[in-house]
């Protein structure tokens, strides 16, 4: 693990995840402490300063019953913050050693976790800080302190053995909580942030094919005009002749929706907004451009009737024929295309017979840039899919369908529909 992630923790981590695990080892000492406290006094007829005692165990108390309520507030903590609460752990920990019996006191040795906890948290000049202060409390403790009132020094003898294996105990089990929490919640953010990162990656790959495709449109435009004006001389010419003319015909329809797609992106880069229409009538509209586009397809369509008005986000409908053509390339058969509303949102269903994918490319499906058909495409089409669907706060979803194949689910809010 990083040095940098660790001297950034309190930066990274929410204020829960740190003085919460501090306060449920603050508590842990306290009660602790309470019950010891209660076993020498009464149970072994040991006198002991209740009263300095009582009280410093009551302010900590009261201490932790301020950061219960400073955690509801969920505001992140700081360096400084958390310093103050070691500190004053490490203080009150130090005054009831103090009547205790000092460095005779076989807990003593606990001083060290509220070091070890700032070792893991802080940077390391505040660690050095809180170690310099605990050695010299530690150092005081050897001179200044209340003995216990023992008469026999044996049964002293045998308490103080007991009592190192008990701190040994709670010193192990003390760091290995906290430790092992702190390493989860870092193991978590690092998760959290190759997230980001792996998401930033890919948009930057998305951003630099957007500006390839616009330079493209650009240059396209001419000599789709000439493709285009040509392919309708040709099946005017041909009209009479099934075979030629019909291939005409063809190349003219394909020619003009490239010409519509190019108009499209112009629109979009000028910002203009597009005017609604019925959900149906959208839907049906972009099936038919895509049976133009790929006429070799056998496409089923299951649409409900909802003649809400819809506008489509930008880039939704090429999200949407991206899929297609994935399922087209892909099955052998006839592609199903559902549509239906459900609880506020558009839900679009994509099922194809195809090889499907496998598990690990079902978890990247969108993340990461590659191709279920080797050799053919470029792979971008999820990840452009589940981009412009992430942006407006959907959602895409890849499983398998019984008899083989794959669905993949569309699911876009209904507030960005509207």
């Amino acid at each position: 693990m990083p040095s940098a992630t660790a001297s950034t923790l309190l930066s990274t981590l929410p204020a829960r995840a740190l003085l919460g695990r501090l306060l449920a080892v603050r508590v842990s000492l306290l009660a602790g402490w309470a019950a010891g406290i209660a076993w020498l006094h009464w149970g072994l007829a040991i006198p002991m300063p209740l009263l300095p005692m009582g009280a410093v165990l009551a302010l900590m108390g009261l201490f932790a019953l301020s950061t219960a309520w400073r955690l509801r507030l969920d505001v992140p903590a700081t360096q400084m913050e958390f310093l103050a609460h070691l500190l004053a752990d490490l203080t009150a920990f130090a005054v009831l050693v103090f009547f205790s019996g000092g460095v005779t006191n076989p807990f003593v040795s606990l001083m060290l976790v509220p070091v070890v906890i700032a070792a893991i948290s802080l940077r390391p000049r505040w660690v050095w800080l809180l170690a310099a202060v605990a050695g010299g409390l530690y150092a005081l403790l050897l001179f200044y302190y209340q003995p216990l009132a023992v008469a026999d020094p044996v049964a002293a003898y045998g308490m103080h053995l007991a009592g190192m294996w008990f701190n040994f105990l709670i010193s192990a089990g003390l760091i290995a909580f906290f430790v092992t929490r702190m390493h989860a919640a870092l193991r978590a953010r690092d998760q959290e942030l190759s997230g980001l990162r792996e998401k930033q990656l890919r948009d930057e790959r998305i951003v630099a094919l957007g500006t390839q495709a616009a330079l493209a449109a650009h240059e396209l435009a001419t000599p789709l005009a000439t493709i285009q004006t040509t392919a309708h001389e040709l099946a005017r010419e041909f009209a009479n002749d099934p075979d030629i003319g019909a291939d005409c015909q063809l190349l003219e329809k394909q020619a003009q929706a490239c010409k519509r797609i190019l108009t499209q992106l112009a629109a979009r880069a000028q910002d203009n907004t597009a005017s609604p229409q019925p959900l149906d009538a959208w839907l049906t509209s972009l099936l038919e451009r895509w049976q133009v586009m790929r006429p070799d397809a056998r496409l089923g369509a299951s649409l409900s009737p909802d003649q809400r008005d819809f506008i489509p986000p930008d880039g939704l409908e090429q999200a949407i024929l991206n899929v297609l053509n994935n399922a087209a390339d892909a099955s052998p058969d006839a592609v199903e295309f559902s549509a239906a509303t459900h609880n506020d949102a558009l839900q679009i269903d994509i099922a194809d017979r195809g090889p499907g994918f496998s598990p690990g490319q079902k978890a990247q499906a969108g993340r990461v840039v590659f191709s279920g058909k080797p050799g053919h495409g470029w792979g971008m089409g999820l990840a452009l899919t589940h981009a412009t669907l992430e942006r407006v706060g959907g959602s895409l979803t890849l499983t398998e369908r019984e008899g083989g194949g794959t669905c993949v689910r569309i699911t876009l809010p209904w507030s960005w529909t509207a």
